[in-house]
């Protein structure tokens, strides 16, 4: 740390003014550090602004990211909600549809009812016309 100039000691050891030069040259010194000092806090500054405007951008970029994802995510639900109707409508067909088929005739039924017709066979009935005619034939 640097003495004021009425500290500071002359060459010859004893304290007094120092040289003009010293001063100039100390003066010169202190101005070209605070420059660098300043220059440095400058360069900080303009990084600092440069970090928050990327923070921002991130932000941003998050923020439209998650309104992404959340009108994907109402989108899925109602889907699955629309699956689900669906699932539950396909559920209610196939109960309807086995009621009704618990309604009709099993095929042992139709081999009964087949045998019955087999033994009537209808196809050997004799109409009203064909009687009439076999007696006036006869």
């Amino acid at each position: 740390m640097a003495l004021p100039p009425e500290q500071q000691k002359s060459p010859s050891g004893m304290t007094g003014q120092a040289a003009p030069s010293q001063e100039t040259s100390m003066a010169s010194m202190i101005i070209q550090r605070l420059n660098e000092v300043n220059t440095r806090i400058r360069l900080a500054e303009e990084r600092l602004e440069q970090n928050k405007e990327r923070l921002r951008v991130f932000d941003d970029q998050m923020l439209s990211i998650r309104e992404n994802i959340n009108g994907d995510i109402t989108k899925i639900n109602a889907q699955i909600e629309d699956m689900r109707k669906s699932i539950k409508n396909i559920d209610d067909t196939i109960h309807h549809i086995i009621k009704e088929l618990e309604l009709t005739a099993k095929k042992q039924e139709l081999t009964v009812i087949e045998k019955y017709v087999d033994m009537m066979d209808p196809t050997r009935y004799v109409t009203k016309e064909e009687l009439q005619r076999l007696l006036k034939n006869a």
